[in-house]
């Protein structure tokens, strides 16, 4: 049997040390469209949304609007089933709670604004941010002003190295995703010379470095000539495939959100590479409905380092996937779960500290321990990332399937 948990494990206690560091029921369909955000016309109003009487408000920022909408429509349906599943059971300590939603449409200012416009109001309990790291890291300065439990839900280590008290991760960050990516790639597929595609947005420039050290670690020396790095507004991606084929690679690993995932998946069929003859490995975006869905049968074959699998791999992960196609018809996918994730936390974080106030809450998440979530099992750790798990999986007749499940640390 490959020593990938004993290796992962190992490694990951060194790289610990070094590198801990995309009104309120939306349409319940995946489908382009997707519902104004109450009141969010208002955006740019430094008041904010009129919130009054006993209901516990918690502001989710989505793409709404804009190309990666079905991102936006799937952490509203995540955040929806989670409101509508506490509610159901009493609310939040007696308190029912109501989604503010605020479109960040598909840019780095409209997603800045529409988390403003949440932080200005005052009776907001939590934010569930971005899915889009960059997104986070752009307002991590008003959370902290503000002093608001925010949960970032990108997925870059340099989040969890600004130390901000007041942001959380439910995901598994990039110096995992990384360790797990390298190690899987090495034991299962035997790849010592790969090329490595990456966005040079700052969440995949993180990835990728991430990687190298993780390749490096584990014995398989990475040069500048195995890198390939494409701005995030990259639409060719040809060019990239034609010159890995004319190389001596064994392997394609890629990183992109899902919409460029889509794209390169779809791309790297027209160039002709063969998953047959060479191994395709992609970042979580690579298995996500929402790449597969576009990429349609490009998307095959493909392996991905997951955050999610529809399912699960854990109790809470199967009961969320049967709730979630219960209430809406489809599968889930990431952005459901972690948005999902992210409010179940917040209540057991009020339960815990017998309050709804903000700094209770923030505190009380702090003592988490071994909490059942959907992604993983969670806990607390210093680096504020809850995560204690994630997936290999493999596209096969578009869809995505679990290889293998990761433990990266103890929940």
């Amino acid at each position: 049997m490959k020593k990938v948990f004993a290796v992962l494990l190992a490694l990951l206690l060194v790289f610990g040390l070094v590198a801990c560091g995309g009104g309120s029921d939306p349409d319940p369909t995946p489908a382009p469209a997707a519902p104004a955000a109450p009141g969010n016309e208002e955006n740019e109003d430094e008041g904010g949304a009129e919130l009054s009487g006993d209901t516990l408000y918690i502001g989710v920022v989505a793409p709404m609007s804009g190309p990666t909408v079905l991102v936006g429509t799937y952490q509203m349906q995540g955040a929806t089933l989670a409101m509508e599943m506490i509610n159901a059971e009493g609310g939040i300590l007696g308190r029912p709670v109501e989604l503010i939603f605020s479109d960040e449409v598909d840019n780095l200012q409209d997603s800045v604004n529409a988390t403003n416009w949440l932080l200005a109001n005052d009776d907001l309990t939590a934010i569930v941010g971005s899915m889009f790291s960059q997104y986070n890291l752009a307002v991590m300065p008003r959370v902290l002003e503000e002093e608001i439990p925010y949960f970032a839900s990108g997925s870059s280590s340099g989040v969890s190295n600004e130390g901000n008290p007041f942001t959380w991760q439910v995901r598994p960050i990039d110096t995992f995703q990384g360790l797990a990516l390298a190690n899987f790639a090495i034991e299962e597929l035997g790849v010592q010379n790969p090329a490595i595609l990456h966005s040079t947005q700052s969440t995949f420039a993180s990835l990728a470095e991430q990687t190298v050290e993780a390749f490096r670690s584990l014995g398989v020396e990475i040069t500048d000539t195995n890198m390939f790095g494409f701005p995030e507004e990259e639409t060719n991606y040809v060019p990239y495939f034609a010159q890995v084929l004319d190389g001596d690679f064994d392997a394609i690993i890629a990183m992109a959100n899902q919409m460029p995932a889509a794209l390169m998946m779809q791309q790297a069929q027209l160039a002709g590479v063969d998953p047959h003859e060479i191994p395709l490995i992609g970042s979580t975006s690579f298995g996500s409905n929402v790449a597969i869905t576009n990429a349609e049968a490009a998307a095959d074959y493909w392996y991905s380092i997951a955050d999610w699998v529809p399912g699960g791999s854990t109790p809470a992960g199967h009961a969320f996937e049967e709730a979630f196609v219960a209430r809406f018809g489809e599968p889930s996918d990431l952005p459901a779960a972690a948005a999902f994730d992210a409010i179940m936390l917040i209540r057991h974080a009020a339960e815990l500290a017998g309050s709804t106030d903000r700094i209770a809450i923030n505190d009380a998440l702090s003592q988490v321990s071994n909490f059942p979530g959907v992604i993983s099992y969670f806990s607390s750790f210093p680096d504020h990332v809850f995560a204690t798990a994630l997936s290999v999986t493999r596209n096969i007749d578009q869809q995505m399937t679990l290889i293998q499940g990761i433990q990266f640390r103890q929940p």
